[in-house]
């Protein structure tokens, strides 16, 4: 379940803990903080997470940095070199 800003591991009918108080995440939400804080548990104190974590339709790094360097090479102006035909 989640309490504050961290996780705790409960136990169903203990301390008045029902299944309506168990934390259940969503894979495809685009905020990635609970995602990543399953990611992160770790034993003996948290059970391993398994499964899908996280299933969001987002650009690949490779794919984000070639749109990158494409823009700024779109605004970019190509520096005409004195001598040429052109500048006669």
């Amino acid at each position: 379940m989640q309490e504050g800003f961290g996780l705790k591991v409960v136990k169903l009918g203990e301390n008045g803990i029902t299944e309506k108080d168990i934390l259940i995440h969503d894979a495809h939400c685009e905020d990635n903080t609970l995602q990543l804080k399953l990611a992160l548990m770790e034993s003996p104190d948290f059970p391993i997470a398994l499964g899908v974590i996280r299933d969001v339709e987002a650009p690949t790094y490779d794919d984000a940095v070639h749109a990158q360097i494409e823009e700024v090479s779109a605004k970019k102006e190509v520096p005409q070199l004195r001598g040429t035909t052109d500048d006669q």
